[in-house]
């Protein structure tokens, strides 16, 4: 069972993706903070990061990579969060883990 926070990221997380995918756009892409964590994500990673729709039952590796990411932020461990988002999206890593502290945090 996943803590309530990283339920929510999650499950915002692959609404996100999924509107990405079906739309071709984002909802709301760039107009609050959490789409523009989701951009910085989308635009700047290394690699293809694999979301699972809306409805699946388990957390792909992906989806578990970033969870973590943002358990650090949230933890306050920000060198390690700057470390991990830089694996994600290299020179990056602090604008997005300095997007991801408001959210985090509240």
């Amino acid at each position: 069972m996943l803590h309530p926070f990283e339920g929510r990221i999650l499950d915002a997380t692959r609404r996100w993706v999924h509107a990405l995918v079906m739309r071709g756009t984002a909802t709301d892409t760039g107009r609050d903070p959490f789409s523009s964590v989701m951009d910085m994500l989308d635009r700047g990673s290394r690699d293809d990061l694999a979301i699972s729709r809306p409805c699946a039952p388990l957390v792909a590796e992906a989806e578990a990579v970033l969870l973590g990411l943002w358990r650090l932020v949230r933890d306050g461990r920000l060198d390690g969060a700057r470390a991990t988002a830089a694996l994600i999206v290299g020179g990056g890593a602090d604008a997005l883990v300095a997007a991801m502290e408001p959210l985090a945090l509240a």
